[in-house]
């Protein structure tokens, strides 16, 4: 019974003993398993560590080699920026503009005011050299009863009205572009860029009624030729003036590029610059331009004028429109001056674009100077075809032309 029980004690005794040894081994594995991740953790932010202070120190001593050449190059900057003061100390010549501007405004108005010198000059030259007077190759003969002096050299006194009281249909086209524009008050600057923009399209639409007038009378009326040649001078020159008007709009933009970038790209809360706090319409900035699309219906109401039915003679009527060719010019001339004058005066742009519209103004005076010479050479060449409407003799009509212009049988 002893035996048994010894027995018993000591299988209790090897289970508690296999117990004791299994919790020891498990809690060493875990203590194990626990310091190895903590030793890892730590080995990780030792390297992260390092590498912060790597970087640290690399920061340091770049910190400190570019401050040992800014102070190396330091002298050498401070005499060359001597030397380039000098001509402005020296002259006021050499300065941009004025000194409140940003230096890339004064560097574009510097280098934009020469090109529009270059393209100024330019300008002026071409036109010198289409302002040439109205002849015609065969020489007029006059009638052997009129009188020898009737008929020789211009005209100068004030031409006439034609017979019958014909309106040039150009220049009362013409003049609704003055009248839509000098009643036009643009709200905004965006509106205004609009003007510069459509300015040269404003010119060649009239220019394309100028050309339809050059066209027929070179083929399609009864004309001497040279009349054909005078207005296509003109034509001539209100090209040169419309592409002289094309540098307007590209000039305005660069020389005013802060101002533009806000109304295209406006930052938040942007209209907190605003002076006066108004706010803009930047939908003014698609603002199509009044003075083109008043010109543009010039354009398609003299492409569609026929000289036909036009009263006692088409002849006489084509003549008319000789002679509203400059008045339809000086009402176009009108409005760009109104454009130049509010630029100068009213608008906040530089004053290198009030100069380039100017300019245009000068080109269109010389493109008038030049139609005001068309409807004396029509009454110089055709003296006598003028003279029979005008002061028909009896049964005038009997020597009515066919209408085909071919001869008869």
């Amino acid at each position: 019974m002893a035996t048994a029980a010894g027995g018993r004690v000591r299988g209790w005794w090897e289970r508690a003993r296999e117990w004791l040894r299994t919790w020891r081994a498990k809690a060493g594995a875990w203590t194990r398993s626990k310091l190895s991740r903590a030793w890892g953790a730590t080995r990780a932010w030792r390297r992260r560590g390092y590498a912060r202070l790597r970087h640290m120190l690399r920061l340091a001593a770049a910190a400190f080699f570019a401050a040992v050449a800014a102070l190396a190059v330091m002298p050498a900057s401070l005499f060359v920026g001597a030397l380039a003061n000098i001509p402005a100390v020296v002259s006021r010549r050499f300065r941009f503009t004025d000194a409140g501007m940003s230096w890339p405004g004064r560097v574009a108005r510097k280098v934009f005011g020469k090109l529009a010198d270059a393209s100024r000059r330019r300008l002026n030259s071409q036109l010198a050299e289409m302002a040439t007077p109205i002849t015609s190759d065969a020489e007029h003969v006059g009638h052997v009863c009129d009188d020898p002096g009737a008929t020789s050299g211009p005209l100068t006194e004030e031409p006439t009205k034609t017979k019958g009281e014909h309106v040039s249909v150009f220049a009362t086209s013409a003049e609704e572009v003055a009248n839509a524009y000098a009643a036009y008050d643009p709200p905004a600057m965006a509106a205004v860029a609009a003007e510069y923009k459509g300015l040269p399209d404003a010119i060649r639409f009239v220019n394309d009624a100028v050309m339809a007038l050059a066209e027929n009378s070179a083929t399609l009326y009864p004309m001497d030729p040279a009349m054909a040649e005078g207005v296509a001078q003109v034509s001539q020159v209100l090209e040169a003036t419309a592409a002289y008007a094309d540098d307007i709009e590209p000039t305005f933009r660069t020389v005013h590029e802060h101002d533009v970038m806000r109304l295209e790209n406006p930052r938040v809360n942007e209209h907190w610059w605003n002076v006066g706090g108004i706010d803009g319409d930047g939908a003014l900035w698609a603002t199509a331009s009044v003075l083109a699309t008043a010109a543009e219906e010039v354009r398609g109401v003299y492409q569609a004028w026929s000289p036909e039915g036009m009263g006692d003679s088409a002849a006489m009527a084509v003549g008319a429109e000789y002679e509203g060719l400059p008045v339809g010019l000086e009402h176009l001339a009108e409005a760009v001056t109104s454009l130049a004058a509010r630029s100068a005066d009213s608008y906040p742009v530089d004053p290198c674009i009030a100069e380039m519209v100017a300019d245009v103004v000068h080109g269109l005076r010389k493109a008038i100077s030049a139609a005001m010479e068309l409807q004396p050479a029509f009454r110089r060449l055709h003296s006598e075809e003028i003279d029979h409407n005008e002061n028909p003799r009896n049964g005038e009509h009997m020597w009515a032309a066919p209408r085909d212009g071919g001869a008869r049988a």
